[in-house]
């Protein structure tokens, strides 16, 4: 990856949407550099898709972190799959610390909260389960500096 597709990465970052004329205008090259460069960057995996992002606080949402210890003898990433098979579930991480695995879902409220946290205890694997709601989200971002 080199400085013009990381140039790419942050303009699409900024706006998804954007046309690839309107990049290449921006970056001053060809549309078809772009088309090929987004091409090969989708390849290989680094561009992963494109969504809309939600302010899910404005829905009324809440947003649940559950810290997920794994039973001895069990594979944690495999753990880790099994719970993002669950659909509330946005984030699945493999962490340091006290616990294995950190993992975060979008609530509908507190009810579904508590339904997320039994179906996580129900996968095979999961010791404990420790949770946290937030009360309010200073910084939520999906954009990286590159």
């Amino acid at each position: 990856m080199d400085e013009l597709d990381k140039k790419i990465l942050k303009e699409l970052q900024l706006d998804s949407r954007k046309s690839f004329t309107r990049i290449a205008q921006n970056l001053g090259v060809t549309t078809a550099t772009i088309s090929d460069r987004v091409k090969k960057l989708t390849e290989k995996g680094i561009i992963c898709g494109y969504t809309t992002i939600l302010n899910t606080y404005k829905l009324g949402m809440i947003t649940l972190i559950a810290k997920i210890k794994i039973r001895s003898g069990y594979n944690i990433e495999n753990v880790g799959k099994e719970i993002a098979r669950l659909y509330e579930i946005c984030c699945v991480h493999h962490v340091t610390g006290n616990f294995d695995l950190l993992v975060i879902s979008k609530c509908a409220g507190h009810e579904d909260c508590g339904c997320i946290i039994e179906e996580i205890k129900e996968v095979d694997g999961v010791e404990t389960v420790d949770t946290e709601i937030v009360l309010k989200t200073l910084k939520e971002a999906v954009k990286v500096e590159l």
